[in-house]
């Protein structure tokens, strides 16, 4: 339970005003809380008859006694409403964190068929399992050491592996993890003055990225001066683009191929293998290319189609265009502890550090992950897991010349939605803010 109260009430505000709540935390039998780790959003929703409302996020301090301040400036003027939710509670916070401690995505594992058609099990690490070292083989990227091993097949070799499946309804004997009394598949039920867009990583400060005014999505951090696609599309020109990561970044691989109507190339044509390589070129010497990462990646597949960031980056040759990187991870690894997640993240820092000294003309586009308020992917509650990893990839990226912190949590808090593929709609406005870092 929780008392939302609002600070110094006013009977009229005015656009610049600051408007500041303040959260009480109680338990189920009204005692107040003396502690926080509470996750809480807010809003300000003004109606206007957009397709989606106008408003702006506010940002949640938790001073960790029980009591939470948000502060939201009013920079849209006209009649607004107030929405606070408690995403999850500090005990559903602890069971995430539990539920992610270990080196397995719970309740499911990856299968691989090598090529002597011999299949068997693999994952990032198996000393869950209490198997021998000498019944495993180690497939770990030799670069880096992204780990990634297999049960040794019947025939005791460590053969090339052909193909990758994962399968999500694996069972776990209840002795194999130090996970217990967690119920980790629970479903949780909480009721212009602006600089132009450049790519500097801003301070890690508690602040709004922007708000949506008349159905348009307005950066408080720069001026997002595109307002339709075709406007970008002679920043396109002349550059190497790459889109890497999930079908999340896909889609604006796709997004983009579709608008400027560029002539796209796959690896394979089959929709089931959405995730092998793709290319899109057009007039202008425009090229944009598509990468998924690395494993753990659920997509079944050749390993060919799953490289590593890291890899991809050190395979982009000297020359004189320049080359611009739109990066996202972290779907398909956030049930996983989170030290997997900052090996990957550091791997492709090193990566960016090694690019930059054969390339002059490089900028790096980190897009961060989306507020989803859903129960897909083990039943949990993932909008606080990815939270965490947006955290982290602000951290160990900062110092990286030419890199931009791509900021949509706040707008996907505003545009709310539940599937990991956010509509079309959504898909426009954030590739038009997208596009003002292209250009």
């Amino acid at each position: 339970n929780s008392k939302v109260v609002i600070v110094d009430r006013k009977a009229e505000y005015k656009t610049g005003d600051i408007f500041e709540i303040q959260i009480a935390s109680y338990d189920w039998k009204e005692n107040k809380s003396s502690f926080g780790g509470d996750y809480f959003v807010a809003k300000l929703i003004y109606e206007k008859n957009n397709l989606y409302p106008d408003g702006i996020s506010g940002a949640v301090t938790d001073h960790r006694n029980g009591t939470y301040s948000i502060r939201i400036p009013l920079l849209i003027p006209g009649q607004a409403r107030l929405e606070v939710r408690l995403m999850i509670p500090l005990k559903g916070v602890a069971d995430l964190i539990s539920c992610t401690s270990s080196p397995k995505y719970l309740g499911t594992k990856y299968v691989s068929r090598y090529e002597t058609n011999e299949t068997t099990e693999c994952n990032i690490d198996f000393k869950f399992a209490d198997i021998p070292k000498d019944k495993i083989c180690d497939y770990s990227n030799p670069r880096n050491q992204e780990p990634w091993f297999c049960i040794k097949p019947p025939s005791g070799k460590c053969p090339k592996i052909t193909y990758e499946n994962f399968d999500a309804s694996a069972s776990e004997p209840e002795s194999a993890f130090a996970v217990k009394n967690i119920n980790c598949n629970n479903v949780l039920k909480i009721q212009n003055r602006y600089k132009s867009c450049h790519h500097v990583l801003p301070a890690l400060v508690q602040r709004q990225c922007g708000y949506i005014v008349d159905g348009v999505w307005k950066s408080t951090f720069c001026d997002n001066k595109i307002k339709q696609i075709a406007d970008a599309k002679p920043c396109f020109e002349n550059k190497e683009i790459y889109f890497l990561g999930d079908s999340t970044t896909r889609q604006h691989f796709y997004f983009f191929a579709q608008k400027f109507g560029l002539t796209a190339a796959e690896a394979i044509n089959d929709d089931s293998l959405w995730h092998g390589p793709k290319v899109a070129t057009g007039p202008g010497n425009i090229r944009i290319y598509y990468r998924a990462h690395g494993l753990p990646f659920q997509n079944k597949g050749p390993p060919g189609f799953k490289p590593y960031m890291s890899d991809v980056l050190d395979r982009i040759l000297p020359g004189q265009d320049e080359v611009l990187i739109i990066l996202n991870i972290g779907l398909h690894i956030m049930n996983y502890e989170p030290s997997l997640f900052v090996h990957r993240m550091l791997g492709i820092r090193e990566a960016m550090l090694r690019l930059n000294q054969r390339r002059d003309k490089v900028r790096y586009i980190y897009r961060s992950h989306r507020m989803l308020n859903n129960t897909e992917f083990g039943g949990r509650n993932n909008g606080w897991l990815l939270y965490r990893y947006n955290v982290i990839a602000q951290q160990i990226f900062q110092g990286v010349e030419n890199f931009f912190y791509f900021d949509v949590w706040d707008f996907s808090i505003l545009w709310s939605y539940k599937q990991f593929h956010p509509p079309q709609e959504y898909l426009e406005q954030e590739s038009l803010y997208l596009s003002s870092f292209i250009c």
